[in-house]
């Protein structure tokens, strides 16, 4: 590891990966009245999704929502767009965090581990910072969706880089 510098594509992925942690850190800073949309403005945004997701009852947290129990379709697709943007933060979070750290890992195995508990400290850590924020409820469930997110992300970027590999090894191999 002597002399090892980042390349330009490795600090690209960890200033986005600060990025994100800096778009996670003002929105947990935020109380639940700022982050809510009313529903003609959920509707303007995001009405593409009432379509797909009406029908739809998803068990969060222990407790069904749907378009009955959330208070309309409004309510429903703001819950939607909210647990969305927890996974595909992290997902984001997994995907940078590991491209722009991989090659620091001694044992190759043990990136992807690292990255994914340091997503899941983080996350547990923007809970609390939700708890401390006022009119924001901490969730356990909360965190294990972004949890999620940022393993997918991981796994993702791993198949990626591994067929990506293939293919360059079955190329010099036909040259």
């Amino acid at each position: 590891m002597k002399n090892f510098k980042f390349t330009k594509t490795e600090k690209i992925s960890l200033t986005l990966a600060l990025l994100v942690l800096v778009v996670l850190f003002i929105s947990s800073s935020m109380t639940y009245k700022q982050q809510e949309m009313d529903p003609a403005e959920i509707k303007r945004r995001f009405g593409f999704i009432e379509p797909v997701i009406k029908n739809w009852n998803i068990k969060y947290a222990g407790a069904w929502h749907n378009r009955v129990s959330d208070g309309g379709i409004a309510g429903f697709t703001q819950f939607f767009v909210r647990k969305l943007a927890h996974f595909c933060t992290y997902f984001l979070l997994g995907i940078f965090s590991y491209f722009g750290l991989k090659r620091v890992f001694v044992f190759k195995w043990m990136g992807p581990f690292f990255v994914w508990f340091m997503t899941i400290a983080f996350a547990a850590f923007d809970e609390y910072h939700q708890y401390l924020t006022g009119d924001r409820t901490p969730s356990v469930h909360d965190v294990m969706l972004d949890g999620a997110g940022s393993l997918c992300g991981i796994i993702i970027l791993l198949v990626c880089l591994a067929v990506t590999m293939k293919i360059g090894k079955n190329k010099a191999i036909n040259h």
